[in-house]
């Protein structure tokens, strides 16, 4: 019980300091609104400027519990000694009887349902591994600190600051709490915005469609984001709407906030702010507003922009990396990363809106039935009010294409529903409606359409919830990965490094994981065992250029041609006269147009790296070495793997080099190899899936790799990598 006690306190302090400061920032505005508005909006304001000084007490190394408990404490205080918690007594006009038997006979059964899997421990996929991950490092380390081996640590982390104090206090579902604070809210403001626009009963509609919906349940009560995104972009549109309309001038400085802190939640909602400033430029046709709105927006994105820029040389890293090449995240997997979340593994576009109401699967999670009637918002053009709700629908789903899955389109459903909900329905057929919905939605119906495995919540859980049922048992029963990362957490000493091709929990333990596709580093050992278990990527293909013998102070192997598709890359480049190789030298220095933080893989004498150009074939890129003195060269060889389409490839200023080449015996021994590479990297210890292609060679071969079997744990096994000389019975395969 105490855990539960800890867990409720965790989330209380955090929801209460987000709170107290929004009262304190709220009042200073000098802006009335009905009781109902004021609270969310003083709950996001304050959860914009908490998620800000936690950013600043993780760049000062204060991440401590004492702290987290003293900081909801002192903003208490100081709202009361200020007079802040005092309410305004107008309130909106109450719902008709009818509609409040709607919102509880609806939405009664579902607040059940998600408050105690929000209370149970968290199992969500990516709140266990790096949304929940990054919060306990960072916890760990008293700081905020950058973590270069993933990609995820480099997006602005608004919503992971207000988790951080509840996971310091009450773990991991104290942070799930936090977020389903947000899902509550979501549909508490659209019924207030609709109540204070005389929709009440299009709002009572929409804000239960939207709360029911299966894809928002399940990620409002997990460790993500994207309800709080839906609830900070609603807010900004709901204060822009009230401004249009009173014109006060304090509503602008919480617009500017909020549309800031939208970047801070998610990048894409970045587009609150140009929306904000041309909404208001519109309306005012002056620039004092417009800075304002401007100014407080850019108070909460420039800390974001800053560190990544110190940190990843990148301001909006991980992204953009063509305008801001750095060595942390290639160009050419941001590109394959992108194209893949544009469909996933649907063979088509089209697919998607069958795929997200009805499948739940591939896209991760369903929206229901019901909203194969969304074409029908389109009917409310007709009114001032429909259109204004669908153009910032238009707004918020603009980036959803750049990653298809179903919980980014979370942000734009207020909007989408309200829009629905404006419609002449009849009161009961809206109700009937609604219903439906739920009915459909309810975790016992869904098992009756659409895909059996799909993200989806499966029952209430209060034994769970309320720790009768041990946290172990249900951990081990719905993370999949939950079994392996308490045999790293016991096996792995503090300060080394585990690799694994696919996201694990790490939430849940000490240990860093290095994942293979999540940084530049993953990627580099991920490629090492590819280029040792791939015959296709296997240093296989000698290209050898020979010319008339000359002094040469740098050699330089380039693209004679255009090739948008393909990619080119170098195991090793060796220099040669009179048949000889030319020794490398300290003095050597080595360059590449890009991806140069790798160019020296291509001068290592290693099998299993290489310097892999790190954008499409372009003319004259090209990789290139400066040997300092001149010296008399007569050959350059290229050793490159056969899948290299090595025909298009030259040497600079020797246009007369005749090219041949020819197939060779890869060396032996490269599975350990690759495994001293990995020591080199600080990575001792690997954890293998069954489900990967590696996993029965490993098991198979594991004195060929240096390797010892720590334990299996379900489908995954841990193994420690033996250092050089402490296993003799090392074969050279």
């Amino acid at each position: 019980m105490s855990e539960v006690i800890y867990l409720l306190l965790g989330w209380a302090a955090t929801v209460g300091g987000c709170y107290a400061l929004g009262r304190i920032l709220w009042s200073r505005l000098r802006v009335r609104l009905g009781r109902e508005e004021e609270i969310a909006f003083s709950f996001l304001l304050g959860a914009a400027g908490y998620a800000m000084i936690l950013f600043g007490l993780g760049l000062a190394h204060g991440y401590y519990r004492g702290v987290f408990f003293a900081l909801p404490v002192a903003l208490g205080l100081a709202a009361w000694r200020l007079g802040a918690l005092v309410l305004p007594a107008e309130r909106l006009a109450p719902l008709q009887p009818g509609l409040r038997r709607l919102l509880w006979f609806v939405g009664g059964p579902f607040a059940v349902l998600y408050l105690s899997n929000a209370m149970a421990p968290e199992i969500s996929p990516d709140g266990s591994t790096y949304h929940l991950g990054l919060v306990a490092r960072y916890y760990r380390e008293h700081a905020m600190v950058p973590v270069h081996t993933s990609i995820y640590a480099a997006l602005s982390q608004g919503v992971e600051m207000l988790f951080l104090p509840a996971f310091a206090i009450g773990r991991h579902s104290a942070a799930g709490m936090v977020h389903a604070t947000f899902l509550f809210l979501v549909p508490w403001m659209m019924l207030t915005w609709a109540r204070r626009r005389g929709h009440a009963a299009a709002g009572v509609g929409a804000a239960l469609i939207v709360f029911v919906t299966p894809v928002v349940g399940v990620d409002g009560i997990s460790a993500y984001n994207d309800l709080a995104a839906a609830a900070v972009v609603f807010a900004v549109f709901a204060l822009l709407d009230r401004w249009d309309e009173t014109r006060e001038p304090g509503l602008l400085y919480a617009i500017g906030v909020l549309a800031g802190f939208s970047y801070g939640v998610k990048y894409t909602l970045a587009l609150a702010v140009p929306m904000a400033l041309a909404w208001v430029g519109w309306r005012e046709r002056k620039w004092r507003p417009v800075l304002v709105v401007a100014g407080c927006a850019a108070l909460m994105i420039l800390p974001w922009m800053i560190r990544n820029a110190v940190w990843w040389q990148n301001p909006v890293a991980p992204l953009f990396n063509a305008w801001f090449p750095n060595p942390y995240v290639h160009q050419w997997f941001e590109r394959e990363y992108t194209l893949s979340m544009k469909t996933y593994t649907l063979p088509s576009r089209w697919m998607i809106p069958w795929e997200v109401t009805m499948q739940g699967q591939t896209l991760g999670g369903r929206l229901g039935p019901l909203f194969l009637l969304a074409p029908l918002a389109l009917w409310s053009l007709r009114t001032a009010l429909g259109r204004r709700l669908l153009l910032v629908w238009a707004v918020f789903s603009a980036t959803y294409f750049s990653n298809v899955g179903t919980r980014f389109l979370i942000p734009g459903l207020p909007f989408l529903t309200l829009a629905l909900g404006l419609l002449p329905w009849p009161r009961a057929l809206l109700g009937a409606v609604v219903v439906a919905h739920a009915i459909l939605s309810w975790p016992d119906a869904m098992k009756w359409y659409g895909e059996r495995y799909g993200w989806r919540l499966e029952k209430v859980v209060w034994r769970e919830a309320l720790r009768i049922k041990p946290a172990e048992d249900f951990l081990r029963n719905h993370l999949p990965s939950y079994p392996i990362v308490r045999l790293v957490d016991a096996g792995v000493p503090a300060g080394r490094r585990v690799f694994s091709f696919q996201q694990i929990a790490d939430a849940y333990c000490h240990a860093e994981i290095l994942v293979g596709f999540q940084s530049a580093q993953g990627e580099i050992l991920r490629d090492a065992v590819n280029n040792a278990l791939r015959e296709e990527r296997k240093p296989g293909l000698q290209v050898r250029y020979s010319f008339p013998a000359r002094p040469l102070t740098q050699v330089r192997a380039m693209v004679g041609r255009e090739w948008p598709e393909a990619r080119w890359s170098v195991h090793e480049m060796r220099v040669f006269h009179a048949g000889k190789e030319i020794p490398r030298s300290p003095h050597w220095r080595v360059r590449a147009d890009s991806a140069a933080e790798t160019a020296p893989f291509a001068f290592d004498n290693s099998p299993v790296t290489r310097w892999s150009a790190d954008v499409p074939w372009k003319k004259n890129h090209g990789l290139t070495v400066d040997l300092g003195l001149a010296q008399t060269v007569d050959e350059v060889m290229l050793e490159m793997s056969p899948d290299q389409p090595w025909e298009g490839i030259v040497l600079d200023g020797i246009p007369e080099a005749k090219i041949s080449a020819r197939h060779v015996p890869p060396p032996t021994g490269l599975r350990r190899i690759v495994m001293e590479e990995f020591l080199a990297q600080n990575v001792h210890y690997i954890v293998a899936a069954a489900d990967e292609y590696w996993y029965r060679d490993l098991r198979m071969r594991m004195d060929y790799w240096g390797l010892e079997d720590l334990g299996t744990r379900g489908n995954h096994t841990l193994y420690r990598i033996l250092l050089p000389g402490e296993n003799p019975r090392i074969i050279n395969r």
